[in-house]
């Protein structure tokens, strides 16, 4: 599927995993004017290979939270719906959201819930 940047203008970070457990294990898709763009909008691209033993990944928030794509695009491709997911923090853990803190320097992140203030 083909994925434009008015596709995906509004979100703060996108999260591409890869590895044996997704299928095969293609390279980031960091196009050259894609990835610019992205910078320059503060949409933050993050890679996972789910093979590194670096990797640490919740699964359970991924995997067992609501999908939302469907009320943002709407499709009836039963690979795009496997393959993309668009997860609502809310419905994984009420009052909170999602930190995510990257080091390109370093070649490290890490996403973590985080309690709203009350």
């Amino acid at each position: 599927m083909h994925v434009a940047y008015g596709d995906i203008y509004n979100t703060r970070a996108l999260v591409e995993l890869s590895g044996q457990a997704v299928g095969t294990s293609p390279e980031p898709s960091f196009g050259t004017h894609f990835f610019q763009d992205l910078m320059e909008a503060h949409i933050f691209p993050l890679a996972i290979n789910l093979d590194d033993n670096d990797v640490v990944f919740n699964h359970d928030f991924f995997y067992s939270t609501p999908n939302h794509l469907r009320e943002w695009y709407a499709s009836t491709d039963q690979t795009l719906l496997k393959t993309l997911r668009l997860v609502d923090v809310q419905d994984f853990a009420p009052n909170h959201h999602l930190s995510l803190i990257m080091d390109d320097d370093e070649g490290r992140a890490v996403g973590f819930l985080k309690a709203d203030p009350e």
